[in-house]
């Protein structure tokens, strides 16, 4: 999905056209605050909480969601919003890490790397994103694998998500540490992932335990016992010191008009401890030298490891 001329001013008509909605649902603006970035517009990223789960091309957003969502940001922050969905969390990683966006819908990993500051931008969870689920981190092998031990993947080949995913990417990783494996491969699904091990060019990828049962030619060889929380959306500091309230009251008003594939849930806040304490995985393995696409690499760095309350 091509997202050029996302950040273009929807017509004037369209804008009035949702406002006039959602004045006629009793949802009115509640004061004259405009909540833009420091461009002149809100920046505002979507990766969305539902990671690993579409397919090679698959659009991020539909259409008309892209639509809605970007009416109905424009309306709550009374800016011009440029809006971009991207596929890739490795992607939303880099735009967190320079502060190109001043706000982001992001899931449960990217959400832990921004609460306390990635690069140049500081942001605050202000909502949860994503519907509950028994998401937790794992590393799948073929049945027939002689591979039955953690210490047994050294020297294998292994699929992850990009960069950024806490199931796909830092956890797996984290549980990884202390090995060597002959090269590390990347893909935008599980499900791309999981066809590779079946054809036999890799020997352990990464999987979420919530996805459906994969089936009874693989099997689990590393079952991390963290549950995963839902993701955030997250707010840029200089915003939150500004007025950002009568943003955040709008959309808790209008959540109804949003995608419901956001999961927002209005007029509750994220999961602050839970997010901090995985953090320390996402903290961890960004302190390491990362592995390249299909590259050999160790899997070294310091370790802290997590406290004492264990699994959720």
């Amino acid at each position: 999905m091509s997202v050029a001329g996302l950040g273009v001013r929807r017509p004037l008509l369209a804008v009035a056209s949702m406002l006039s909605i959602l004045m006629g649902c009793g949802q009115r603006p509640s004061a004259q605050v405009s909540l833009c970035g420091p461009t002149g517009q809100l920046r505002v990223g979507y990766v969305g909480a539902e990671e690993g789960r579409g397919s090679a091309g698959q659009a991020v957003l539909l259409d008309p969601d892209i639509s809605r969502l970007r009416d109905l940001l424009t309306i709550a922050s009374r800016c011009e919003v440029s809006l971009e969905p991207v596929a890739s969390p490795e992607q939303a990683r880099q735009r967190l890490g320079a502060g190109e966006w001043d706000l982001a819908f992001l899931p449960p990993g990217l959400a832990a790397l921004a609460m306390e500051g990635t690069g140049n931008r500081d942001y605050s969870l202000l909502r949860p994103l994503g519907q509950r689920s028994q998401s937790r981190s794992q590393l799948l092998v073929s049945s027939g694998s002689d591979r039955r031990t953690l210490a047994q993947l050294n020297g294998a080949r292994l699929g992850l998500l990009p960069r950024g995913s806490l199931t796909g990417f830092y956890l797996p990783l984290y549980n990884l540490h202390g090995l060597r494996l002959q090269s590390v491969h990347y893909a935008l699904s599980y499900r791309e992932l999981l066809d590779q091990l079946r054809a036999g060019r890799l020997d352990v990828i990464a999987w979420d335990a919530s996805l459906p049962d994969p089936g009874p030619d693989v099997r689990v060889i590393v079952d991390d016992p963290n549950l995963i929380p839902v993701g955030a959306l997250v707010l840029s500091q200089p915003l939150v010191a500004a007025d950002h309230q009568p943003f955040l009251k709008l959309l808790d008003q209008s959540a109804a008009q949003l995608p419901p594939s956001l999961g927002y849930v209005a007029g509750v806040l994220p999961e602050a401890q839970r997010l901090q304490r995985l953090r320390t995985v996402v903290t961890n393995v960004e302190s390491w030298s990362l592995p390249l696409k299909g590259q050999p690499y160790a899997v070294y760095g310091r370790k802290q490891q997590l406290n004492a309350e264990g699994a959720d």
